[in-house]
Parts: structure tokens; sequence; C-alpha cells
């Protein structure tokens, strides 16, 4: 007999104003789903050009469609706009203010209170998902720094604020706050791209900013070996040769040589180090936040980057474990079937030497990404097309699990993060190996990819 695990769906209040409530939650209640996570934000169809183009293109997905039709359409340009009024003199100690723009009188704001009344009649949970540090407008000077001091440039699949900026923190905590305010009765509160980032190469080199400088030093890390020797890894990747990717490789086998590389370049480990205190200083103060308004009964979840990737975005899940409810690491494949490619091209672009299979066979074993390409190339990485397979073996997600399962060691809920924007098959291949691992659950996103037919795969490996 299976044991029950928690399934949580992702669905956005534009789904509830095109198809209806009613037929929203028939769908998600056939599942078995305990919870629900949603944003306090309606949206409505604007002209083509304006807007934001759903689904997100996250850098070039161009080729990505909706399962689930939006007001008509697979692809859609869409403007949002806030579902409650935001209390502005919580948002007194940052540069920023949120979006004040108001929405069309035939957009009924009203539907997210509605959504909420509606999943817990029918006994579902309420999560809502939160982007603390995505300010609108955001301006350069609160960018993350590279370490030669230069900025992210689009496209990028978010321009994020750097998390030691007070501006973006007062905004980010604010943001918390307001949205907590308005909405008392959720279950639960997600807070996207609360990490670095590490969609490109170079992201791992942030951020290098003044604010970062003075908290790591407050923090007890030496600044000055930290920018030496990421510096000296900076230069190291501008400066590679076959033969220095072909030495790389023995690291991933090698304990002796990889204890060796952090002897004597300890600054980079003391990056790492300084990331996840930051990363786990703003949810530990959310937490705080939460419960000084006496909502501690709200659960708080840590949703990112899996491994080994969290370990440059400073999700670092062992600690995180302590302060939040729950975990959930991204296994959003159409992302990493691109990453070797965005990788790739950075590295090219520093090494124009460098072949793009040279390149891309070593990208795929430090990632843990592997597949059955042959004769590699940049052109075969690229977010599908719906119909498009996704080419890493299975494997490679289990070994993320089984990761995060080690570092979290039972202390809070593991609820790996699927998205279900794959070819039916291998989707079924995904839900089966999250159901039959030793997690605690699943959230899906989201229900604009979850065609009929994903849906009853769910239902029958799930329940």
């Amino acid at each position: 007999m299976k044991v029950n695990k928690f399934l949580g769906i992702f669905v956005y209040p534009m789904y509830a104003q095109y198809e209806g409530i009613k037929q929203v939650f028939d769908n998600i209640e056939a599942l078995g789903a305990n919870a629900i996570c949603t944003t306090p934000l309606v949206a409505y169809p604007s002209d083509e050009g304006k807007g934001q183009r759903k689904p997100d293109l996250h850098i070039d997905g161009y080729k990505r469609l909706l399962s689930r039709p939006i007001w008509g359409k697979r692809k859609i340009q869409l403007e949002y706009f806030p579902a409650h009024d935001p209390d502005l003199s919580i948002f007194e100690k940052s540069f920023y203010k949120p979006n004040l723009k108001k929405a069309p009188p035939e957009v009924d704001r009203e539907i997210v209170n509605a959504m909420i009344t509606e999943a817990k009649k029918r006994g579902m949970a309420v999560h809502f998902m939160i982007h603390p540090f995505l300010p609108p407008d955001i301006r350069t000077e609160d960018q993350p720094r590279y370490i030669d001091n230069s900025v992210p440039k689009p496209p990028q699949v978010a321009l994020t604020a750097c998390m030691n900026n007070p501006n973006a923190l007062a905004y980010g905590l604010a943001l918390v706050e307001d949205t907590i305010k308005h909405y008392p009765k959720i279950d639960g509160l997600f807070t996207d791209w609360a990490e670095y980032g590490a969609y490109r190469l170079e992201d791992h080199f942030t951020c290098f900013c003044s604010h970062c400088e003075q908290k790591a030093i407050e923090l007890g890390f030496d600044w000055n070996t930290i920018k030496r020797d990421m510096n000296s890894l900076w230069q190291w990747f501008h400066s590679l040769t076959p033969k220095k990717l072909e030495n790389s490789l023995r690291l991933l086998g090698n304990p002796s040589s990889f204890t060796e590389l952090l002897i004597h370049y300890p600054g980079c480990l003391q990056f790492l180090q300084f990331k996840a205190e930051t990363v786990v200083g703003f949810y530990r103060q959310t937490r705080q936040l939460m419960n000084r308004m006496g909502l501690n009964k709200i659960e708080l979840s840590a949703r990112g980057w899996p491994p080994p990737w969290n370990h440059s975005s400073g999700l670092d899940y062992r600690a995180l474990s302590e302060i939040c409810n729950a975990v959930t690491p991204k296994l959003f494949t159409f992302d990493y079937c691109a990453l070797p490619r965005w990788y790739g091209q950075t590295i090219q672009g520093w090494n124009p030497k460098l072949k793009e299979s040279i390149i891309l066979d070593t990208l795929l074993k430090w990632m843990n990404l592997e597949d059955d390409i042959e004769n590699r190339s940049f052109v075969k990485y690229n977010i599908p097309g719906p119909k498009e397979k996704h080419p890493a073996k299975f494997e490679v997600y289990q070994n993320r699990i089984d990761e995060v399962l080690d570092q979290v060691e039972s202390k809070a809920n593991c609820y790996p993060h699927a998205c279900a924007y794959m070819l039916d098959s291998q989707w079924e291949q995904m839900v089966s190996l999250i159901r039959n691992s030793k997690v605690d659950g699943m959230w899906v996103t989201m229900y604009g990819y979850l065609s009929d037919r994903k849906l009853e795969i769910i239902k029958k490996i799930w329940q």
C-alpha cells in the first residue's frame, strides 16, 4: 500500500480568471492535492510587445508554450496588477515601492481571496509565492556586482537586486510583511529568487559590491582572501585550455586533489560560506518577522536551486532546515537543457580557441547532467519545444533529491519542485521518480503545463 505523500500545485490567479474557479479546483481536487500555491497578482492580456510573455522566456525559451491555453492562447503577453492595495508605510525604509498600477475595471481583484476560500472549502492549504529581490525598475547601483565590478546584463532569467543591499533587503522584508498583513489566512509562504544567481557562469562571481564586503567583514570573513582567490578563479576561467579542462575532471573523483585546491584557495570556500550566511540570514529575518506579527503558524518554504548550484547560490538546505518548514529544490528540467550552452558560450567567449564539444563534455560532468548526445554542440542545448525530449538522464535528478535529503536530515519536509513542461513520457518518469523516493511530497509547477494527460499521469501515480 502506498504511503500518503504531500502534493501541491502551483496555480496562478489568471487561470481562475480564465477557466473559472470551479473548473480549476475540480481538476486539482481530482488529483488528491493537499495544497495550492498562488500569487497576490491578477493578470490581463496586453498588446503584442507590451507586458510580459507567458510562459516566461527564461533568457531564450522562444519555443516554450503553455499546455493549457490562457485567454485562448498558448503564448500570450500579460500585464500584472496587485490584487490588493499595498500599505506604502511598510515600505518607507526602502527606495523601492511595490507596483501600484491599477487593474482595468473588468479585472476582478477579489479572485485571489475567492481562491483562498475555495481551496480551504475543499480541504487544501494555501501558499503564496513572492519575489522579494525583484523590486520594480531595479537600479544599476543595486544590482549584484561581478568581481570585475560589472553588473549582469539582459537577457537574464531575473534581474535581481543584491541581497545585502539595504534598499533591496528593506524592500524584500517589507514585501513579506505587506503580503501576510493582507492575507493572514494563508498557510505558507514561498520566496522565489531569494538566493544568488546561477543561470550564467559569471553569476557564480557575485556579489562583490561594497555592501557584501561590509557584511562579510561583519560576519568575520577575510574579504581580502576571498577577493584574491575568487579573482584567481576568474582568471582561470579566462585562460582555459583542453589540458586545464581535463585536469579539472580529476577533482570529481579524487578527494585529495579537491582538498589540495581548498587548502591553497581557501577564499573560494569562504565565499560560498558567506553567500550561505546571507541567504540563511534573510530567511531567519523573514521567520522572525512573521512570528512578531503573530503569524507563526504560516509555514516558510525555501525554494531554489538544487545541488550542485545551491552551494553557490547560497541556498544551504542544511542550515535552512533549522528555520524553514520545508525545502523545495527546483527540478526544472527545461532550464537544465540550456544551462550547458549558457555556461559554455561564456567560456568560449573568454577562450575563443576552445571547441564547443570539449567545453560541453566538461560542463556536463561538472554539472552532473550526463546525456547520450554525440558530437555535442551548443545548438543541441536549448530550452526545448513542447514535443522535444529533454536530454539529461533522469537518474541525475534522483542524485539531487538524495543529496538534499542527506543535508536536511528530516529536520524539515523535503518537497522537490517539479515542472511539468516536458514530454508526457518524461513527465511520467519524473512523477514516478519523486513518488518512489524518500521525499515527503512534491510541488508541481505549474497548472498551465498540466494538460489533461499530465493530470491523469499525476493522479495515476500519486494516488
